[in-house]
């Protein structure tokens, strides 16, 4: 994770670019959705511009990106778990669960 606010920033717009670019989007589309101008959505791509959270949220759903892109942090794994407990009646079991990346 960056430990400054502008990195960060540009690293959300990178993430943006590439997906607009991977899901065939103009910069005019995602101005629209975001409810901003093409100017400042230049901007926000290029790490020059804050995206707020209402925009973040509806530009993720339109270019189809996945919240652990933004927020690695949030990544579940990858394939399921399956556990298995055997227990006499009137047994307690205690599960304690640990998600690591």
């Amino acid at each position: 994770m960056p430990s400054n606010f502008a990195e960060r920033h540009r690293q959300i717009g990178a993430i943006l670019a590439q997906a607009r670019q991977r899901e065939q989007r103009t910069i005019t589309e995602c101005a629209e959705i975001a409810a901003t101008t093409r100017r400042r959505y230049t901007l926000i791509e290029r790490g020059e511009a804050v995206v707020g959270a209402a925009e973040l949220e509806a530009l993720m759903r339109f270019l189809n990106v996945p919240a652990h892109h933004i927020w690695p942090d949030l990544a579940l794994p990858t394939a399921p778990r399956q556990v298995i407990v055997q227990a006499q009646p009137g047994e307690c079991v205690q599960f304690v669960v640990q998600v690591q990346g």
